[in-house]
């Protein structure tokens, strides 16, 4: 098993998005994301089906979307936005697995 940073929104997502002047809505939109995924991520609790964090695909259109809207590096934006916490376990390789 290999292991990744979890992925999720950083606390300050909703007033840094409120900045830009868009809804978390129009933002979704923008970042090609939708809006269910971003209240998923804000709101773990209010959507016990969802498991894991966030695609690592997903944090990036997220953060491009915003650089592009505030004119900063879509690195600065990825770090403003995105937090990498612990590791989740990821199926890897069985050890096992036959080779042909």
């Amino acid at each position: 098993m290999t292991t990744s940073p979890r992925l999720s929104l950083t606390s300050a997502f909703p007033d840094l998005i409120a900045r830009t002047g868009l809804s978390q809505r129009a933002f979704a939109r923008r970042a090609g994301v939708s809006f269910s995924t971003i209240m998923g991520l804000l709101h773990p609790g209010l959507h016990p089906e969802r498991r894991g964090g966030m695609q690592r695909r997903t944090a990036w259109l997220i953060a491009q979307a915003y650089a592009d809207l505030v004119g900063i590096t879509a690195d600065t934006a990825f770090h403003l936005l995105i937090e990498e916490s612990g590791a989740e376990k990821l199926p890897g390789p069985s050890m096992t697995a036959r080779r042909s």
